[in-house]
């Protein structure tokens, strides 16, 4: 069995393509399991209990986190025999959820850093990583755990990190004349966060590349809705950078 992990856009396990049934897991476990595939490293035993059974305490805690862990390990190993598993793995008071593969999530998390690692010196890797790392961000992270407050903030910051790679994407596309690819990254930095700063200015700078003046003031009108929202001049931002896309377009 060769699982692999996916948890933006929704979770599911993979073993060799084919989709894992998670229906037989109890909801917690399945939790559970989310919880640490999200992680993507070690987690300690008392965060877990924190985050998934915050309202148990002391032993009974531990005890649900042991069936947990244990319910895990028979559906992925059946037969496997205690403390033999080989994806859930327990190190002193951590688990970790080892794969054979990178998820989704470290996949993408490398990719985004070695594109930033490799700007403003190597632009086509920067621009291969940004994209890589966009091929993987399919959606938000784990939406079908909702607002639970284990998984708002790193949902929100792979959101912006997302973001981010668009944004920088369509930098390094405009900077090598394709601006129609500006537009299209431009525009997924947008869809990702609509009040991304530098998302607008390069859209902006893009069509006006490209020659669409009209679609570069619908897009200009846009974004001073959105300034507006923000209580910030249009013109104040425009003039703020002396760098800026906007001025060298």
């Amino acid at each position: 069995m060769t699982l692999r992990w996916y948890c933006f856009g929704g979770f599911r396990v993979e073993d060799d393509g084919r989709e894992l049934d998670l229906g037989a897991i109890r909801p917690r476990s399945r939790t559970l399991l989310r919880y640490l595939a999200a992680a993507a490293g070690p987690v300690h035993r008392e965060q877990i209990i924190d985050a998934l059974w915050p309202e148990t305490a002391g032993t009974t805690a531990v005890n649900s986190l042991h069936v947990a862990v244990s319910t895990l390990r028979t559906f992925l190993e059946p037969g496997v025999a205690r403390g033999a598993s080989r994806y859930i793995v327990r190190n002193g008071p951590t688990y970790r959820l080892v794969t054979s593969s990178a998820s989704d999530v470290e996949e993408f998390g490398a990719a985004y850093r070695a594109g930033r690692h490799a700007m403003p010196a190597d632009r086509a890797t920067a621009i291969r990583s940004f994209q890589a790392a966009l091929r993987c961000y399919t959606g938000d992270l784990l939406p079908e755990d909702g607002p639970a407050d284990w998984v708002v903030a790193e949902r929100e910051r792979y959101r912006a990190q997302a973001a981010d790679a668009a944004a920088m994407l369509a930098e390094l596309e405009l900077e090598g004349e394709r601006p129609m690819a500006a537009v299209r990254a431009a525009r997924q930095a947008l869809d990702l966060d609509d009040h991304h700063d530098a998302g607008w200015r390069l859209l902006i700078a893009a069509q006006v590349r490209v020659g669409d003046p009209a679609a570069a003031e619908r897009t200009r009108r846009q974004y001073q809705r959105v300034l507006h929202t923000l209580g910030v001049p249009l013109q104040a931002v425009l003039g703020s950078a002396p760098g800026s896309i906007l001025r060298v377009a």
